[in-house]
C-alpha cells in the first residue's frame, strides 16, 4: 500500500476521465465513416463491452442483441445520462434466432422485469406462440432466466444472479434482503427511476433454485421416478471418510481381528444449537418445506407426532454445572416457533448426517434429540458406534427404553453393548469427576485423537445465518438451512486432501514421541517398583476398559471424609446443644456479609437486616446459658473489653458480637484446655474440618457451573435481553463462588487456631484467589493480574462479583499444558522414608501417570492407523460415486433427444469429476499411504 499511495492521484484522475468522452469523437466506432448517418452518442457501461467508444443508435442495438442486460449511457453534450436498450428499440424474441420474428409471438407484459447481477432491468420481450413451442416459462429457462411463476411470467431472475447469490449465501451467509438492496442500489445509482419491487419474487426464485439444484446434484433427474421418488435422507451428502459397508470397506471387514475393529467404528457427535431460533412467522400449511425429510432434517410430521406424545416429559437432569441449560428451557421463548435445532455429525470429519436434524420447541429435551440420533443411524450396519454428546452421562439413562418407543423405521439396529457414549473433550471438565474417566475420548480404546467438538465448529459457521433464518417461515427456513448444511458438507470434503496430510504428519510425529516417552517411563517404573506391580496396573486398566463399574485407574480414589451433617449427628450425644452455637456463627457471619454488601440498601432491606439482628440477638442470649455449661471458666480468661460482649449484648451489633468459641480463644498458656469442657475443642475442630471440605465441594460445584454457564452464553445467547439475563445468572453463580471462598477461609482459620500446624494442612491448604479456577481455566499472567488490580483500584470492576469471562475463566491450551488448581485433588508429597500410607499414595500417583502415558501413546498410534484407513476410504468412496454416475449415463430413455443428451452429459461430467478427484487424492497421498 505504501507503493500504491504514490499513484493514487493518477487512479483518481482516470476514474474522473471516464465520466467524459475520454477522447472519443462523434463518429460511430462500428459504422464505416462513409456510411455513418447517425450521430454517435451512446456507450455501454458494462465491462464486457471493451474499447467500443461511442456508438450510434442502430449499432448499439445490433451490438447488444445478445447482451440485452447491459446499461446504456447517452451523451447530452454536457454529461452522460442514463438510457435503456428498450428505449433504443431493442426487443427480444424467444424460441427463434436473434434476427427472426415469430409470426405468432405474444407478450405477458409490456415491461418484463429481469433481475441480473448488475441490477434490475425492464426489457421488451416476446414469447414464441408457434404450434409446437414450449410454454413461456420453459422458453425463459432455456434462455437462462428463472421465471417468477410458471403461469404467465412477468419477472425472471438470471441464472447468473441466482448462482452468485447461492455462493455468497452459503459461504458468507449474505441475506437475500442485502442482495436485493444491492440490486436496487446498483440500478438507482445509474438511473433516477425507482425500479419495481420484486423482492418477494427474488425470495421465491432463490428457494426454488436451491431446491432444484439439490435435486440435480442428488441424481433425481436421472431417476425414472423423478423428484417424487426421493427417499428419506437421500439428498444428504455422505461422508467419504466414514465407513460405509459395500462401498469403501474391505469385503472381510466383519472378520477383522479384534485389535483392528476400531478402524471400522462409526463416530458421531450430537449437540443442540440455541441460536438457530425461528419466530412464529407464517404456518407449515402456508409455507411447507420443499425438501421435508429427504436431506438433513428429519421428516416433520412423524417427528412432531413423537414430540406431542412425550410433550409432558421432563428429561433434563443436572450433572455438575449443566443447570445453566435450564435457562434455555424456560426463558425467552415467547413468540418463537422453535428455540433451536439439534444436529448430528460424524465426529471425526464434521459432515452433517442424513435425517440428523430436528427442531427444538422448548429447550433440549430428549424427546427432541432421540429421533434425529436414531434416524441418522437407521441405515447403518456397523460393528460399533460411538456417540459424543455434552450431556452423555445423563442422556444414556433410559436411552434404550426411549429407543424402543420410537417408530419402527427409526429404531437403531444395534445391541446396547455396541454403542458407546462419550463427552466432548472441551465439555468434559465441566462435569463431575465421576464422569471424567468413563466418558473421556482420551481413555477410549480406538478413539485416536477424536475430540468430539467438530459439531461445535460447525455451529460456529452456520450461526452466521441465524439472524436471517429467524424471521423466515418454517418451510423457507428449513430449505435455507438444508442448503447451507449441504454446502458445508461439500466444502469439507473438498478440503480432505490437505487436511488428512496435515493431520497425518502431526500424528506420526506425536506417536513417535509419546511411544518413546512411554517406553522410557515404563522401563524406569519397572526397575523401581518391579514388573509384577506394573503388570497388576495393566490388568486393572484392561479390566476397567471392559467394565467401567470397576475402579477407574485414571482417577485417584479419594478417601471418604465426614460431612458437616455427619459430624453434627455424631456429636449430638456428647454436646447436644453445641451445634446451635455453631449454626449461630454461620448466621452471624452471613449477616455481616449482607450488611457489608448493602451499606446503602433500600428501606425494605434495612428492615430485613434489623429483623435478622433481632433473631440473632435472641439466639445469643440463649447461647450464653449453654456456654456456662460447656465453657465454665470462660470469664476468667476474658479482658474487660471482651466481657462487654457477654454482660451488655445490646451495646454491640449482633453481627459484631463475639461468641468466644474455642477457635476464638488464644491457644497459648493452655487457655483452651482450661476454659473448655473436655472434648469441646476436638468437637469444634471436627466441625471446622468438615465445613472446610463442604465449602471446597460447593466451591468446585460453583466453578463447574460457571464454566458451563460461560460456554453456554458464548455459544447460544445473543441480543440485549437474553444477554442481560445470562449476565444475571453468571453474577449469581459468581457470588456463590465468592461466598464459598470466604466460608472456606473462615473455617480453615478457625481450624488452624484449634490445631495449629499439622498433617491436615497437606490437604486443606491456604486458598489464594489464583487457586479459584475451573478445570478448563488458567491462571492470569502477571500482566493480566496487574491490569486487573489497576481496574479494581479505580473502581471499574468489583472483585467480589467479578465476571468469569474477564477473570480466570480463560481456556487452557490443552491437558498437556494445563496446571490444575490444588482444590481439584488431594495432594501428596513423595518423601523418603514415608510410611505405608504415603507409599500407597505415591504408587497411586505413579499408576495414574503410567496409565495416562500409555493412553497417550495408544491414542496417537490409533490416530495414525485411523487416518491411513480414512484416506483409503475416501479414495474408494469417490471411485464408487464415479461408477454410480456412469451407471446413470443412459437413464430415462423415454425422453426427448435433447434432454437425453443433457442427462448423459451431466452424468459423464460428474463421473469424470469423481474419478479425477480419486486419482488426484491417490497421487497426493501416495508418498504417505
Amino acid at each position: 500500500m505504501a507503493t500504491w499511495r504514490q499513484f493514487r492521484s493518477r487512479y483518481l484522475d482516470e476514474l474522473i476521465r471516464r465520466d467524459g468522452l475520454g477522447g472519443a469523437d462523434d463518429n460511430c466506432a462500428l459504422c464505416p465513416a462513409s456510411q455513418s448517418a447517425q450521430r454517435a452518442e451512446y456507450r455501454c457501461s458494462e465491462a464486457e463491452c471493451i474499447n467500443l467508444g461511442l456508438l450510434c443508435r442502430e449499432c448499439c442495438v445490433r451490438r447488444h442483441k445478445h447482451l440485452p442486460l447491459h446499461f446504456i449511457e447517452r451523451w447530452n453534450e454536457a454529461y452522460f445520462e442514463h438510457s435503456t436498450l428498450r428505449e433504443l428499440g431493442l426487443s427480444m424474441q424467444l424460441g427463434h434466432s436473434a434476427d427472426a420474428t415469430c409470426p405468432q409471438r405474444y407478450i405477458t407484459t409490456s415491461d418484463f422485469t429481469v433481475l441480473h447481477t448488475n441490477g434490475i432491468h425492464c426489457v421488451s420481450l416476446f414469447f414464441c406462440g408457434c404450434t409446437f413451442a414450449p410454454p413461456a416459462y420453459v422458453q425463459l429457462l432455456r434462455l437462462g432466466w428463472w421465471p417468477a411463476t410458471p403461469l404467465e411470467p412477468r419477472t425472471a431472475s438470471t441464472f447468473s444472479l441466482l448462482r452468485s447469490f447461492h455462493y455468497l449465501n452459503t459461504l458468507g451467509k449474505l441475506p437475500a434482503w442485502d442482495m436485493w438492496q444491492g440490486l436496487q442500489a446498483m440500478t438507482m445509482n445509474r438511473s433516477s427511476v425507482i425500479p419495481p419491487n420484486r423482492y418477494k419474487v427474488l425470495l421465491r426464485s432463490i428457494r426454488q433454485w436451491r431446491h432444484v439444484k439439490m435435486m440435480k446434484r442428488g441424481g433425481r433427474g436421472h431417476d425414472e421416478e423423478g423428484i417424487e421418488g426421493t427417499s428419506e435422507g437421500e439428498l444428504a451428502m455422505q461422508c467419504p471418510a466414514c465407513p460405509h459397508p459395500g462401498i469403501n470397506l474391505p469385503s472381510n471387514w466383519r472378520q477383522m481381528p479384534t485389535k483392528l475393529k476400531f478402524l471400522y467404528r462409526l463416530l458421531l457427535a450430537v449437540d443442540a444449537n440455541f441460536r438457530a431460533r425461528n419466530a412464529v412467522v407464517s404456518t407449515p400449511e402456508r409455507d411447507p418445506p420443499l425438501a421435508d425429510g429427504i436431506a438433513h432434517f428429519i421428516p416433520s410430521l412423524p417427528y412432531q407426532a413423537h414430540i406431542r406424545s412425550h410433550v409432558n416429559e421432563d428429561d433434563m437432569a443436572a450433572c455438575s454445572g449443566f443447570k445453566a441449560m435450564f435457562l434455555a428451557n424456560s426463558k425467552n421463548i415467547r413468540g418463537l416457533r422453535t428455540t433451536g435445532i439439534v444436529g448430528v455429525t460424524c465426529s471425526r470429519h464434521g459432515l452433517w448426517r442424513a435425517n440428523g436434524m430436528g427442531d427444538l420447541q422448548r429447550g433440549e429435551r430428549f424427546c427432541n434429540v432421540d429421533p434425529p440420533v436414531a434416524a441418522s443411524l437407521k441405515a447403518d450396519e456397523m460393528l460399533e458406534v460411538v456417540v459424543s454428546y455434552d450431556i452423555a452421562c445423563n442422556y444414556i439413562v433410559h436411552f434404550w427404553e426411549r429407543m424402543a418407543r420410537l417408530p419402527e423405521h427409526w429404531r437403531m439396529r444395534f445391541e446396547p453393548r455396541r454403542v458407546t457414549f462419550c463427552i466432548p473433550k472441551f465439555h468434559l471438565w465441566a462435569h463431575k469427576s465421576a464422569c471424567h474417566g468413563p466418558y473421556s475420548f482420551n481413555y477410549l480404546p480406538g478413539a485416536g485423537r477424536t475430540d468430539g467438538e467438530t459439531i461445535e465448529r460447525n455451529w460456529a459457521v452456520s450461526n452466521r445465518a441465524a439472524a436471517q433464518t429467524k424471521m423466515m417461515g418454517p418451510g423457507a427456513r428449513q430449505d435455507t438451512l438444508e442448503d447451507i448444511f449441504a454446502a458445508h458438507n461439500f466444502r469439507t470434503v473438498q478440503g480432505f486432501g490437505r487436511l488428512f496430510l496435515r493431520k497425518l504428519a502431526e500424528a506420526v510425529k506425536e506417536a513417535h514421541v509419546h511411544a518413546r516417552e512411554f517406553v522410557e517411563f515404563d522401563a524406569g517404573l519397572t526397575s523401581l517398583l518391579g514388573k509384577p506391580l506394573v503388570q497388576e496396573w495393566l490388568e486393572e486398566l484392561v479390566a476397567w476398559e471392559q467394565d467401567h463399574d470397576q475402579p477407574c485407574p485414571y482417577e485417584s480414589q479419594l478417601e471418604e471424609h465426614e460431612t458437616l451433617k455427619d459430624v453434627e449427628t455424631l456429636q449430638y450425644v456428647d454436646f447436644p446443644d453445641f451445634r446451635r452455637i455453631y449454626l449461630l456463627t454461620i448466621l452471624r457471619r452471613a449477616l455481616a456479609w449482607e450488611v457489608k454488601a448493602r451499606r446503602s440498601g433500600t428501606t425494605y432491606q434495612e428492615v430485613n437486616i434489623e429483623k435478622q439482628r433481632g433473631l440473632i440477638t435472641r439466639m445469643i442470649t440463649r447461647i450464653r446459658g449453654l456456654q456456662r455449661i460447656f465453657m465454665p471458666s470462660l470469664r476468667e480468661y476474658l479482658t474487660p473489653q471482651q466481657l462487654v460482649h457477654i454482660d451488655s449484648p445490646s451495646s454491640v451489633l449482633a453481627e459484631e458480637t463475639k461468641l468466644f468459641l474455642p477457635s476464638e480463644l488464644k491457644k497459648r498458656d493452655r487457655v483452651l484446655d482450661r476454659a473448655c469442657a473436655p472434648g469441646l475443642v476436638d468437637a469444634e475442630a471436627r466441625l471446622r474440618e468438615a465445613e472446610c471440605r463442604e465449602a471446597l465441594e460447593d466451591l468446585r460445584q460453583g466453578l463447574r457451573t460457571r464454566s458451563v454457564a460461560h460456554m453456554f452464553t458464548v455459544r447460544n445467547v445473543t441480543g440485549q435481553n437474553p444477554t442481560t439475563r445470562a449476565e444475571g445468572l453468571q453474577r449469581k453463580i459468581q457470588i456463590g463462588i465468592q461466598l464459598n471462598k470466604l466460608r472456606y477461609r473462615w473455617a480453615r482459620n478457625a481450624l488452624f487456631q484449634l490445631k495449629g500446624h499439622g498433617e491436615w494442612e497437606r490437604e486443606l491448604k491456604i486458598l489464594n484467589d489464583t487457586d479459584i479456577r475451573g478445570l478448563t481455566e488458567r491462571m492470569l499472567s502477571a500482566q493480566e493480574q496487574d491490569e486487573r488490580n489497576r481496574l479494581r483500584d479505580l473502581g471499574i470492576i468489583d472483585e467480589s462479583v467479578l465476571d468469569p469471562a474477564s477473570s480466570d475463566a480463560v481456556v487452557a491450551p490443552g491437558e498437556g499444558r494445563r496446571r490444575v488448581s490444588w482444590i481439584w485433588y488431594t495432594p501428596t508429597e513423595i518423601i523418603p522414608g514415608d510410611d505405608d500410607a504415603s507409599a500407597y499414595s505415591r504408587n497411586t500417583a505413579l499408576k495414574i501417570e503410567w496409565c495416562k502415558a500409555r493412553a497417550r501413546k495408544l491414542r496417537w498410534q490409533e490416530e495414525v492407523e485411523l487416518l491411513l484407513e480414512e484416506m483409503r476410504r475416501v479414495v474408494e468412496f469417490h471411485r464408487w460415486s464415479g461408477s454410480c454416475w456412469r451407471a446413470r449415463v443412459n437413464a430415462r430413455g423415454n425422453v426427448s433427444p435433447e434432454l437425453r443428451q443433457g442427462i448423459s452429459a451431466f452424468a459423464r461430467e460428474q463421473a469424470a469429476r469423481q474419478t479425477d478427484l480419486a486419482d488426484g487424492l491417490e497421487r497426493k497421498w501416495a508418498a504417505v499411504s
